[in-house]
């Protein structure tokens, strides 16, 4: 490709952004990232598609809708993100604070199992043009004081800006192909900052395997 994909002249480019707060650490950090701490992450998802030229049509003259993206970065990013604590199972030392006496591989399949099923019917309901409804995640750590219990997010990566940018882009990627046919609109990248002055671009295999024709 030689770092430009090759678009016509009714192709455009068109950017969504969200916020979210939500808590991590890098165990094998070699400074002060191996404590727990939170971030202000700004999630940036780009899109890429013919423009529509269909009047009459709610997307005459645009790519896609903004605030159709907005709503499956919110009923996805947002419902598994924000104001979560994303912790690696490999992390033993907070995997036994939150989900003590279990098995942490166990613990990973059981949240995955559940994330893939509602995922999966979110997704068939896009396909469908059915109403969709936000993923809710498991819970663990109920109490007195937390009845609804905490919102514990066990991932198979170290939790990296890299490696959550790259989760976000493959979800919002299935998503995206579910609301729109195969080739219609494509996912671009996903930029996560962790911070206002440190960001992560994540394009994934994109180039390469959804955007032959851009190649």
């Amino acid at each position: 490709m030689n770092g430009k994909a090759q678009m016509n002249k009714n192709t455009a480019v068109v950017h969504r952004e969200i916020g979210i707060d939500c808590g991590h650490r890098v165990p094998d950090h070699a400074s002060k990232c191996r404590s727990p701490h939170g971030h202000r992450y700004r999630i940036i998802t780009t899109c890429a598609g013919e423009v529509l030229n269909q009047p009459g049509a709610s997307e005459h003259g645009m790519v896609i809708d903004f605030g159709t993206i907005k709503k499956l970065m919110m009923d996805i990013l947002d419902a598994v993100f924000d104001h979560a604590f994303v912790v690696s199972k490999h992390d033993a030392a907070l995997m036994g604070m939150y989900f003590p006496g279990e098995a942490a591989n166990a613990v990973y399949s059981r949240f995955s199992e559940d994330f893939r099923g509602q995922l999966s019917d979110y997704c068939a309901a896009l396909k469908g043009g059915s109403e969709t409804k936000a993923i809710k995640l498991p819970r663990t750590c109920y109490s007195e004081q937390d009845p609804d219990g905490m919102k514990i997010v066990p991932v198979d990566y170290s939790p990296t800006a890299e490696n959550m940018a790259r989760h976000m882009f493959d979800l919002m990627r299935e998503a995206l192909h579910s609301y729109y046919r195969q080739g219609e609109i494509r996912i671009m990248n996903i930029r996560l900052y962790e911070t206002p002055n440190g960001y992560v671009d994540y394009p994934g295999k994109a180039f390469a395997r959804d955007m032959p024709d851009w190649e």
